[in-house]
């Protein structure tokens, strides 16, 4: 698997993928969309593709046959992505519930994920400036150390101020900022735990009103969690930047 997320880092590699998922293609016709680069640089790509079994090669005569092998990346999607879709709409039918109970006074939801290393280098990943970066934000102003810190996190010109409301180290950490595009704070716990030998981060968000804005703005974020923790599993565990 960690070949695999290696192969897949690179932009190059992605887009060759992108051009075999159309049809099969000989090595001199993939060259031809990479003028940048000489045909060794392209079959050094291929080859890489190749090790970690993302394609399939086959010759005929002077010409090498390239082919998509779709099963690693069905593998990636049945283990990290398809148990985040259950979970989104766990979140749409208990919100569903419990607006037609009339239960819900404010919006909250939980995410979570487990990340097969010791919780504290997953918590310095979260709470370090310079490895946050590296999976999630554009910046971070200054790492996150104790209850009280103002820390603004940047993604390109959007920018979001933090302030951290709990600290324990490699335990928790508790913020309050801004709502997506609503004119109020909202709060999320990250919780660090080990389960099973891994380590299992949760975010929990709530404070949204429930009204339409409030609806919106707690789906972009619910989202947005997930993307984060998924981010944070490729860079802790591979050090893969999903975002690339």
């Amino acid at each position: 698997m960690e070949l695999v997320w290696k192969a897949l880092s690179d932009k190059t590699r992605r887009k060759i993928l992108d051009l075999l998922r159309e049809k099969e293609r000989t090595t001199g016709e993939l060259c031809k969309h990479f003028r940048k680069l000489t045909r060794y640089g392209v079959m050094k790509h291929l080859n890489i593709l190749h090790n970690a079994n993302l394609i399939i090669i086959k010759r005929e005569g002077k010409n090498r046959w390239n082919y998509i092998n779709p099963l690693p990346i069905q593998e990636i999607y049945e283990r990290w992505v398809k148990k985040y879709e259950a979970g989104w709409s766990s979140y749409l039918i208990n919100f569903k519930n419990n607006m037609e109970k009339n239960q819900m006074e404010k919006i909250k939801f939980q995410v979570a994920v487990r990340i097969d290393k010791p919780i504290a280098e997953v918590f310095k990943a979260f709470t370090d400036k310079e490895t946050i970066s590296k999976y999630f934000v554009s910046a971070a102003s200054a790492p996150i150390k104790a209850i009280g810190d103002k820390i603004t996190w940047s993604w390109g010109e959007h920018k979001a101020e933090i302030v951290i409301t709990e600290f324990e180290e490699n335990k928790r950490v508790a913020f309050t900022w801004p709502g997506y595009k609503v004119n109020y704070d909202v709060h999320a716990l990250f919780i660090f735990e080990e389960v099973d030998g891994k380590t299992r981060v949760s975010v929990t968000e709530e404070g949204w009103k429930d009204d339409e804005a409030g609806i919106n703005s707690s789906l972009m974020n619910n989202a947005g969690w997930k993307e984060m923790l998924l981010g944070m599993k490729a860079w802790v565990m591979y050090g893969v930047d999903l975002r690339k």
